[in-house]
C-alpha cells in the first residue's frame, strides 16, 4: 500500500485550538491518567466476544460484493459491527427518517429495525458500537449541520439488545441515554463518529470544505443528559483534495482506524506511532486501501476479528443499486 502525501498537520482554526492539543508521543500526566481510568472502567465491562488479532495488515485483497443495500436504507449513512450479536451490522438513514436503526446481516438483508422511541432524528450521520458500563452498546451520532446553524447536537447511547429477531421485524427500545453536545467554536456538520475499544473514547470528525477535517473529543466521563463542549484534539492528515470525511472506525485492537472521504477510491488506513496517545493516529501518515466502487461512499466498520473490513454507500438516483461490500487481508 503506498503512502498519501499526507498535508502538513496544521489546524486550519489554530486561533481556537485548545493549549492541550495531543500529538505523536507519549501521554501528558492528565491524558494517562483518563486512559487508565477508562482502561480499567471499560475493560471490566467489556463483553466483546470475538478476540481480536493485532498483526498489521500489509496486503489487502480485492472488494467483493455481498449483497445490495435494502430500499428502506436510500440514504444509508454509518456502518457498525455488531458485539453482542457477531455478523450482524449496525446502519440507519440520514435526515428525513425516524429515530431507528437496522440490524443488517452480511448480504445486506434487514435482520430487525431498531427504535429509539422518545428519541430525535434531526441528521443522524454515524454510527458506532464500543464499550461502556453495560457492556457493549451501540452509539448514534446526531451530528449533521449542512447549514452550520445548529445550537446543539446529541450522541445516542444504548446497551445492544442481548436477542434480536432476523425476520426484519421491530424492536422498540425505552432505555437509552442522551448526550448533548456544542463546539467551543460554534457549530460544525460532522459526518464521522468513533468510539475507542478499549478506552470508550468518543471522537468526532468535522466534515468541512477546503481545511484538513478537525477532530473532536467528548470528554469522559459521560454524562447522561448534561450539556458539554467538545475539546480539539487532533487534525486530520489526510490531505483535503481527497474529499470530505464521511466516516471512519477504530480498529479493534485500538491502535489504527479507517477513514471514508467522499473521494473515489477515498478509503485510507492510519496507524498511530508506538507509545502515542490515541488522538494521534488521526495524524499519521494515511495508506491508500482498496475500496468498492459506490455512487456516495458513506460508510465503513471493521469486522470484529479486525481481519477484514465492510464499506457500504447511499443509494443514488439513475445509478445501479449500491451492494454492501467486504475487503479481506490477505497477508500476513
Amino acid at each position: 500500500m503506498a503512502a498519501v502525501d499526507a498535508a502538513p498537520d496544521v489546524d486550519a482554526r489554530a486561533d481556537s485550538t485548545p493549549s492541550n492539543v495531543d500529538g505523536a508521543g507519549t501521554d501528558s500526566p492528565a491524558d494517562a491518567r483518563t486512559d487508565a481510568a477508562s482502561d480499567a472502567r471499560m475493560d471490566a465491562s467489556s463483553t466483546t466476544d470475538v478476540t481480536p488479532i493485532c498483526t498489521t495488515c500489509t496486503t489487502f485483497g480485492t472488494p467483493v460484493a455481498l449483497g445490495p443495500s435494502p430500499s428502506v436504507l436510500v440514504e444509508l449513512s454509518g456502518l457498525a459491527a455488531s458485539h453482542a450479536h457477531p455478523g450482524l451490522f449496525y446502519t440507519h438513514n440520514d435526515s428525513g427518517d425516524s429515530a431507528r436503526f437496522f440490524a443488517l446481516t452480511q448480504q445486506a438483508q434487514i435482520a430487525a429495525e431498531i427504535h429509539l422511541s422518545g428519541a430525535t432524528a434531526t441528521d443522524w450521520e454515524d454510527i458506532s458500537v464500543g464499550p461502556c458500563p453495560a457492556g457493549s452498546c451501540v452509539y448514534v451520532g446526531d451530528t449533521g449541520d449542512n447549514k452550520v446553524d445548529r445550537t446543539q447536537y446529541v450522541i445516542y447511547r444504548v446497551a445492544e439488545p442481548a436477542t434480536l429477531p432476523s425476520d426484519g421485524s421491530v424492536v422498540t427500545l425505552t432505555s437509552y441515554e442522551s448526550f448533548p453536545f456544542v463546539y467551543p467554536d460554534g457549530p460544525h456538520n460532522a459526518e464521522t463518529l468513533m468510539v475507542h475499544p478499549q478506552t470508550g473514547r468518543v471522537f468526532i470528525v468535522l466534515k468541512e470544505t477546503g481545511v484538513p477535517a478537525a477532530v473532536y473529543e467528548m470528554p469522559l466521563p459521560l454524562q447522561k443528559d448534561v450539556q458539554v463542549t467538545l475539546q480539539q484534539v487532533a487534525t486530520l492528515a489526510i490531505p483535503p483534495a481527497e474529499g470530505l470525511v464521511t466516516d471512519g472506525a477504530f480498529h479493534p485492537c485500538g491502535d489504527r482506524a479507517l477513514i471514508r472521504t467522499t473521494g473515489t477510491t477515498g478509503l485510507f488506513e492510519l496507524t498511530r506511532l508506538t507509545g502515542g496517545t490515541v488522538p494521534s493516529v488521526f495524524g499519521a501518515t494515511p495508506l491508500r486501501v482498496p475500496v468498492a466502487v459506490e455512487p456516495q461512499g458513506e460508510a465503513v466498520t471493521w469486522a470484529l476479528d479486525g481481519r477484514s473490513y465492510f464499506t457500504a454507500s447511499e443509494t443514488v438516483s439513475g445509478q445501479p443499486v449500491p451492494s454492501l461490500s467486504q475487503v479481506t487481508c490477505t497477508a500476513p
